[in-house]
């Protein structure tokens, strides 16, 4: 079976920690391909920003990138982009791949929240990169949440990235450079487009 990892997020804008945790993830779990979803409406994180706009930063940001691939499922469905019913989506749409979900330490630790965790480990595999210090103690976390979710939830050995999405529009706002925060495609996209100002 094909291993794909799906790595999802508003995505504004998309920065190079994203681009390095999805290279993470693909060397130690031996995946095939990452997948960037840029999500449409997810109802736990408002953006001023569209899906569209966000999507073509993600499309920009991983153009030309070996064994990165973008999806605009998220983007096209109107409605509320929960992870359950994407990852229904595409294991029913591929069965034959194995699907690994890519979240930070942050989104672990309100897994519970989520609509219907258990069932979404029923269909992937989710890997957890790091946001504190302490790999064993995420690895707990990842061991008491598979404990109470069933399933399997893997650690990404990774370093800590301060790097956000807020801190870059926050920049922009303020006149400062992101160069080199992000690919130059995507700095160059948000200048012409005159984002986040």
């Amino acid at each position: 079976m094909r291993k794909v990892g799906i790595l999802g997020g508003t995505f504004d804008p998309i920065h190079n920690a994203h681009l390095i945790i999805g290279n993470y993830a693909l060397e130690q779990y031996a995946l095939d391909e990452v997948v960037f979803m840029t999500g449409g409406n997810p109802p736990h994180k408002k953006t001023g920003t569209s899906a569209r706009i966000r999507f073509e930063m993600t499309r920009l940001a991983a153009d030309g990138a070996p064994r990165f691939a973008v999806s605009d499922y998220e983007v096209k469905n109107e409605e509320y982009s929960y992870t359950l019913t994407t990852m229904r989506h595409l294991t029913e749409q591929n069965p034959d791949i194995e699907y690994y979900f890519i979240i930070g330490e942050d989104s672990l630790d309100n897994i519970g929240t989520w609509y219907k965790p258990e069932e979404i480990l029923k269909l992937c595999k989710i890997l957890v990169f790091p946001r504190s210090r302490g790999e064993d103690k995420l690895s707990e976390k990842a061991y008491n949440a598979m404990k109470r979710l069933g399933g399997e939830i893997l650690v990404i050995d990774a370093p800590i990235f301060e790097l956000s999405s807020s801190e870059i529009r926050e920049r922009v706002r303020n006149g400062k450079s992101i160069r080199y925060m992000l690919p130059e495609p995507v700095r160059e996209f948000i200048e012409e487009n005159n984002l986040y100002k």
